[in-house]
């Protein structure tokens, strides 16, 4: 008998112990936006919220003097986004998580200069304009990069690769 209750005490335990762990690792994910529209606008100054018809978020957006990149637990939105050389990338982190930005490769983020992270951030910020913000902050921050090339620059939440965009830049 006694040998029975241990066996169901560590089984409770095993349960038990399943359901912290995924409590306190998984956060609620936003839905995942289903539109494909591309939105297009010139602005300005940062962009304001522009959604499709439909109600959903635009996995594409064009605009001309700078953007605005949320960062949710869903990853970044709009996924990808095409400026001119010369506009101002913000991104906002608006998720649970902390929020790196960098360019692609990880975790070197050799793919706007073509310096390493170790190079460019040696001080803890971005030197000699690298498409990296060199920490991770928390919900509420921000990140803006002004975009000097054209190009195609893929980048990712340093925190979490996963998590990735684009940022195309035309002359």
């Amino acid at each position: 008998m006694s040998q029975k209750k241990t066996l169901i005490a560590i089984a409770i335990f095993i349960v038990l112990a399943a359901i912290a762990y995924f409590a306190f690792t998984n956060t609620a994910a936003a839905p995942v936006p289903t539109a494909t529209d591309v939105v297009s606008t010139t602005t300005t100054g940062v962009m304001g919220a522009m959604t499709p018809s439909d109600g959903g978020a635009p996995s594409s957006v064009n605009t001309s003097g700078g953007a605005t990149v949320s960062y949710t637990d869903a990853g970044f939105s709009p996924k990808t986004i095409n400026v001119k050389v010369g506009d101002t990338v913000k991104f906002v982190n608006n998720s649970a998580n902390r929020m790196w930005v960098g360019a692609d490769e990880h975790p070197t983020h050799t793919g706007y200069d073509g310096t390493s992270t170790q190079e460019h951030c040696s001080d803890g910020k971005a030197t000699g304009g690298t498409f990296d913000q060199c920490s991770g902050g928390p919900a509420g921050t921000t990140y803006s990069f002004t975009f000097t090339k054209a190009g195609s620059f893929d980048y990712h939440n340093h925190a979490r690769a996963s998590d990735a965009g684009t940022v195309v830049v035309s002359q």
